[in-house]
C-alpha cells in the first residue's frame, strides 16, 4: 500500500513540475493566454496532492507504530528509493514555482510600468493620451496570478 501512496504522489508532482515548465516556456515566449488554464489545473493537483500525502502520511504512521524497529529498518530499497524521488520532486518543483513567480512578477511590473505611462498615474500630465478622468486602470487591466 506504501508504494502506490508513493507513486501517486509522484505522479502528482510530475504533472504540476511538467505544468510548470509549460507556463515558464509559455510566459517567456509571451504565451500568457495558456497560464490561466493551467493554474486552474494546478489548483486542482495540488488538492490531489494533499490528499494523496494525507495517505502516503497515514500509510508511514501505520508501518511505523506496526513494529518496534525504526522506519528506515521497515523500509525497504524500493520504498526508499521511491521517497528519494519524492524529496528530489518536491525540490524540483520548488525550484520551477521559485523561477515562475521571478518571471511573473517581471511581467506585473512592466505591465504596471505601461499602465502608468499610459495613463499618466504618476508623472505631471503631459503623456496621458488614454487618461479619461473616468477610467481606473485596475478596472481596465486583472492579473492573475
Amino acid at each position: 500500500m506504501l508504494k502506490e501512496h508513493l507513486d501517486e504522489v509522484n505522479a502528482i508532482l510530475d504533472k504540476l513540475i511538467a505544468l510548470t515548465e509549460e507556463d515558464l516556456e509559455n510566459i517567456k515566449i509571451a504565451k500568457h493566454e495558456s497560464v490561466a488554464p493551467n493554474v486552474e489545473k494546478k489548483n486542482k493537483l495540488i488538492t490531489e496532492f494533499v490528499n494523496a500525502k494525507k495517505k502516503l502520511d497515514l500509510s508511514l504512521v501505520q508501518l511505523n507504530n506496526s513494529s518496534t524497529k525504526g522506519l528506515s529498518e521497515m523500509l525497504d530499497e524500493e520504498d526508499k528509493n521511491k521517497l528519494d524521488i519524492l524529496k528530489k520532486n518536491l525540490q524540483t518543483l520548488y525550484t520551477k514555482n521559485k523561477e515562475y513567480a521571478k518571471l511573473v512578477l517581471i511581467v506585473k511590473d512592466f505591465l504596471d510600468g505601461l499602465i502608468d505611462k499610459m495613463f499618466d498615474i504618476h508623472s505631471n500630465g503631459t503623456d496621458n493620451a488614454y487618461r479619461n478622468k473616468k477610467d481606473i486602470p485596475e478596472s481596465i487591466f486583472k492579473i492573475n496570478v
